[in-house]
């Protein structure tokens, strides 16, 4: 069964990335792509929302592709005429691409989720730690994400106890224990069918998670 994605990414440093990922969905009749390269910057607020909710909707896998440039988001001042005050608030497409990728609304179910990222990435999300489980009182090397406001990494390790998949405490298994599943680039790029599949599959079990749909700055 074919798989609707959509790639969200940074321009500045992720274009050519995209443009490859796009190039191995082309030759692959279980993947299409309905991501695009349009220019939003002239769009209002709403425009925007309703550009990517007609987009979204015709997905239902949303690949984040995690560059240096697309770990942090973009904000901006804005004042607030009811508290006389300016508030900080989120201007960034991706943040917009992963919210409403997130949302359950009428004509587009809840996407699933996977994040790639690349080497250059790799040291600003991750760091190699020793672990010693208290269950099955191993000693092993496991990768500790770094916790930032991002609504990638707010939903990575959020499955509920109950549905764990990992049985040894503060581990998690890379596919199935996060929403958001956080995939190296090669890797990736050498299985994304698997990937996909995984990420289409636990959008049918948000009920084992714990979503995280809106951040504040």
């Amino acid at each position: 069964m074919a798989r609707n994605v959509f790639i969200s990414f940074r321009y500045s440093d992720g274009h050519l990335l995209k443009d490859e990922l796009a190039s191995l969905f082309d030759v692959n009749v279980d993947t299409v792509d309905y991501s695009e390269d349009e220019d939003r910057s002239y769009m209002s607020d709403t425009s925007i929302r309703n550009f990517l909710y007609r987009k979204l909707r015709r997905s239902s896998v949303t690949i984040m592709l995690l560059t240096p440039q697309a770990i942090e988001y973009k904000t901006k001042r804005v004042f607030n005429p009811q508290t006389l005050r300016y508030d900080t608030v989120f201007d960034d497409w991706i943040y917009d691409e992963i919210r409403y990728s997130l949302e359950y609304r009428d004509g587009n179910a809840t996407n699933g989720l996977v994040a790639v990222y690349t080497p250059e990435a790799k040291p600003f999300l991750i760091t190699d730690q020793t672990h010693c489980c208290e269950v099955c009182r191993q000693v092993s090397t496991v990768s500790n994400v770094t916790a930032r406001n991002n609504l990638i990494f707010r939903n990575m390790m959020n499955i509920k106890p109950d549905y764990k998949k990992h049985r040894c405490m503060g581990v998690f298994d890379r596919d199935w224990d996060s929403y958001c599943s956080l995939i190296p680039y090669d890797d990736f790029k050498d299985n994304f069918g698997h990937y996909i599949d995984i990420a289409f599959e636990k959008r049918s079990e948000l009920y084992k998670y714990n979503l995280c749909k809106r951040l504040q700055p």
